[in-house]
């Protein structure tokens, strides 16, 4: 694939958080970005410099090598709900440094795939097409499972293991030490200044407050650099030949599963990967790390209990089999707090059809999940907008829910959940008043909910007084280049919800995507219609069985071609 089409791909598909509403796009980004690009460069928004690096340390003439001077920005940061009550931050990074991280990658893909070539214990590739859903090949969750399931079936002992905040505790500089060996490169530190994995080291940072600890959670591009990690990880871990068993090993990005013959084997694989990643300057997860001997299946019990209603009970998912399912789901939720049973639950019914008879059922479901699982809310909000749509719901009774919840979460910090609420709200068109939101998104931070916000306003949602005057206040051209109110400005200024007192539009970082027409906010865009989303699973999941196949028939030592 050419490097202009994987630049687009990755800016249009894998740029802003997945977790985001659709209203929230890239797509003309990634489209015109080789303009933009060009137009920030002669601007002078950043530059390209080859001189300060100076010669080898054999005073030779740099090949192929330089760095880039510009403003290191504040990521805008979501919380999310993780398991329980662990959360993760999501970022909506600065579009400078993003889009000059996609360009390098695109430009030396092939650079890249040759660091990959390292990968030994992942069934996942990092292959870019515009046919994926992100821009990047997804995780085979489905292919990770059905191995656990086979390394159970085959060793004595397993041992499961897992990174401690991996994305948050990256070290950058270990990026050049991935792609091109550790001891190598801190024996030559001066020799790869301006290198290829020196200038993603020197881009990533820039996204993130020039920090030198942690990689953005958000961008498909903080994906391939983990890979690219993880890969020369698998190589070292090789190299201990610890003589474990063919296929024996599993690796989902930084969880490990490893079958072993013996308890002082399986030890030594805790100690070996444990040493590893600690060379790296990263921890393994204590409270995730465990050494069991095999004494029967370890599947969840919730997937088999949930399985065993959806099979053996007949009838279609409706009326008092319905109830039945939602509260065994509900009970489940609450035996297994961390697994995403609510999540799966929602998948079924919405996989089965919205029926009229069953929409209050429902209804009533979608807004106890709404507060059982906070996760799912985008699963919560795609459901009841379409049931809207087809059949009508309760707006008065949920919204009055929803603003209440988008109040409270609100309050504590968790963007994710406030901003899905009032995604839904603005989705139902259901006015309301809530002059506690509009106090409390002063000081939010955060250009997804300001932007909602003022959307709402524009349709007349009555919502209250927003301290528009505030955000105006906080809004600089120093500010634009530096943190997450980039979004805010550019978007609420071209629409005409905020006034550009400075004159923002005219100065050359936004002017370049002005010119252009980029839209990052779209209020067209809605949710997919319920039957779009179920078909695109249906598709992923015949993909990815089709590799859950071939992993089967390599371990078999059969011809795949002639299945």
């Amino acid at each position: 694939m050419p490097s202009k089409t994987i630049q687009k791909t990755l800016l249009s598909k894998g740029y802003f958080p997945k977790e985001l509403p659709p209203v929230f796009t890239t797509e003309d980004f990634g489209s015109l970005s080789q303009d933009v690009l060009i137009r920030w460069k002669s601007g002078g928004v950043f530059k390209i410099d080859t001189k300060s690096l100076g010669k080898t340390p054999c005073k030779k003439k740099r090949r192929d090598a330089y760095t880039y001077f510009l403003e290191s920005a504040e990521a805008e940061i979501l919380s999310k709900p993780k398991r329980g009550y662990e959360r993760r931050n999501l970022h909506i990074t600065h579009p400078i440094p993003q889009a000059l991280l996609v360009k390098e990658i695109s430009d030396n893909w092939k650079a890249i795939q040759k660091w990959l070539s390292k990968q030994a214990f992942s069934l996942d590739e990092i292959k870019a097409s515009k046919e994926y859903e992100r821009g990047i090949k997804e995780i085979n969750f489905g292919a990770h499972r059905e191995k656990s399931f086979y390394l159970e079936a085959t060793a004595d002992w397993l041992v499961k293991t897992d990174i401690t905040r991996f994305y948050p505790s990256i070290y950058t500089h270990s990026i050049p030490w991935a792609a091109y060996g550790k001891e190598r490169v801190k024996g030559q530190l001066s020799y790869y200044k301006g290198s290829f994995a020196d200038r993603i080291d020197v881009l990533v940072r820039a996204c993130n407050r020039n920090q030198t600890v942690g990689i953005p959670i958000g961008p498909e591009t903080s994906r391939i650099i983990a890979e690219v990690i993880s890969s020369r990880i698998d190589a070292d871990f090789q190299g201990h030949e610890l003589d474990l068993a063919p296929h024996s090993v599993d690796r989902l990005q930084d969880d490990w599963s490893v079958g072993a013959k013996t308890l002082e084997q399986a030890e030594d694989v805790i100690t070996c990967i444990s040493s590893i990643y600690r060379s790296y300057g990263l921890e393994i997860n204590g409270s995730k790390t465990s050494v069991d001997h095999i004494v029967g299946s370890r599947r969840k019990t919730w997937v088999s209990e949930m399985g065993a209603f959806l099979s053996h009970r007949s009838g279609s998912l409706r009326g008092a089999r319905l109830r039945e399912f939602i509260v065994l789901s509900l009970r489940l939720q609450s035996e297994f707090q961390s697994e995403p049973v609510i999540s799966y639950a929602l998948s079924v019914i919405e996989r089965t059809g919205l029926l009229n008879p069953d929409i209050r059922e429902i209804e009533s479901f979608l807004l106890k999940a709404a507060v059982v699982a906070p996760s799912s809310m985008d699963k919560v909000c795609r459901i009841i907008l379409n049931l809207d749509h087809s059949s009508g719901v309760s707006a008065k009774r949920i919204g009055q829910r929803f603003v209440l919840l988008a109040e409270r979460n609100l309050e504590k910090g968790h963007h994710f959940e406030a901003i899905w609420l009032l995604y839904t709200l603005r989705g139902l068109k259901r006015p309301f008043k809530s002059e506690k939101l509009c106090e409390l998104s002063e000081t939010a931070c955060s250009s997804a909910l300001s932007l909602i916000l003022l959307d709402m306003k524009r349709m007349r949602m009555g919502i209250g007084t927003l301290p528009t005057n505030e955000w105006e206040s906080q809004i600089s051209s120093d500010s634009v280049l530096r943190d997450w109110s980039w979004l805010l400005a550019y978007e609420a200024f071209r629409k005409g919800w905020l006034n550009d007192k400075h004159g923002l539009l005219k100065e050359p970082f936004f002017a370049a995507m002005d010119v252009n027409n980029i839209v990052f906010y779209d209020p067209k865009r809605n949710v997919p219609t319920s039957r779009s989303a179920v078909r695109k699973a249906i598709n992923l999941r015949k993909r990815q069985s089709y590799e859950m196949r071939a992993f089967f028939a390599a371990v078999r030592g059969d011809n795949f071609e002639e299945y």
